[in-house]
């Protein structure tokens, strides 16, 4: 039985993507990120479930980096354990796949929770992600 919760780190597809980041290697870390992301930015196909949980995932390790607070205390060892640098690439990046996602076309992510009546809670739990990826970076 899979992962399955609404908040950005409750599913399998996140954590096939955080599980995946390297230790100890900051450029890997954040072109890993950077790949997970495009699975939803660079796709004009179909957007599959699992790859848009990933780039969920990494959006949200950017803003944490970014000052969002860890979700809980694995996403903070998650932090320490997989440093990266939170650049404005990436920061763009990151808000790009959030607002890529809220957009039902072509996009499972977008059609599940909405058919689970769920979609306005998982993007209130998006929201204070979303806040600090927008903020231009100081």
């Amino acid at each position: 039985m899979g992962a399955w919760d609404y908040g950005p780190f409750d599913n399998d597809g996140a954590w096939d993507c955080v599980g995946a980041l390297a230790e100890n290697d900051p450029a890997k870390v954040a072109e890993q990120l950077r790949a997970a992301m495009a699975e939803v930015l660079d796709n004009d196909e179909y957007i599959e479930n699992p790859e848009a949980q990933g780039a969920v995932a990494a959006a949200v390790l950017i803003a944490n980096r970014l000052g969002a607070p860890a979700e809980n205390e694995r996403i903070a060892e998650i932090l320490e354990t997989r440093a990266f640098e939170a650049t404005e690439e990436l920061r763009s990046l990151a808000l790009r796949t959030l607002d890529r996602l809220r957009d039902p076309e072509i996009n499972e992510w977008h059609y599940l929770w909405l058919d689970a009546g769920s979609l306005e809670k998982v993007l209130e739990l998006l929201a204070p992600y979303r806040e600090v990826l927008a903020r231009p970076k100081a």
